[in-house]
């Protein structure tokens, strides 16, 4: 399994199309894990099963557990938790946003001095957009119900976090377009 320590704080992929898992200050933070083995802390941003395992322990979401919401925030351990917006215009079913306003969140997540952002299953947003000082961005890339490679490299332009971890991606051209597009704004690691 890889790993990215940046300043202290581990990160590395914790199953799923999209979870993470973050460790700090001898704890660890998982959003969207599938796998939830070693997570003191549990993170979802909807759910949908590829995103969420329905989990028995405690958790945080929008949906359930411990609710949170856009706006809102909490305190976990070693963990500073904003949530914030993650939702579809452009990416629709039957002519309805596959991720309404409303239905998931996207976390920032401050741990040992860095800036974190967990961006959930949403388009390029202004709400996203809006997020600043970030060091580690996590970015969906497959298309479909998030953002395209080329539109996720928009994201990173916007956004410019010191580091880009593409997630919800199940093709490598997926994450070569990401790469290739996004590279000159950021650093791109693959976990």
């Amino acid at each position: 399994m890889l790993r990215l320590w940046f300043r202290g704080v581990e990160l590395w992929r914790a199953g799923g199309l999209a979870g993470v898992a973050v460790r700090s200050g001898g704890r660890t933070l998982c959003i969207d894990a599938l796998e939830v083995g070693g997570c003191d802390y549990l993170l979802y941003t909807h759910d949908h099963p590829a995103h969420f395992p329905g989990a028995a322990k405690e958790f945080y979401s929008p949906f359930g557990g411990n609710k949170v919401a856009p706006g809102g925030a909490v305190r976990l351990g070693p963990f500073e938790i904003a949530a914030v917006h993650a939702y579809n215009v452009t990416k629709t079913l039957n002519g309805a946003p596959v991720h309404p306003k409303g239905y998931g969140v996207g976390y920032v997540v401050e741990a040992g001095g860095v800036r974190l952002y967990h961006m959930g299953d949403t388009d390029l947003i202004r709400e996203a957009a809006e997020v600043k000082d970030v060091d580690v961005l996590f970015v969906p890339i497959g298309g479909g119900s998030v953002m395209t490679p080329e539109e996720a490299a928009d994201a990173v332009m916007a956004i410019r976090p010191k580091i880009a971890v593409p997630i919800h991606y199940s093709e490598k051209k997926h994450f070569v377009k990401f790469r290739d597009v996004a590279h000159p704004y950021t650093n791109i690691i693959a976990l």
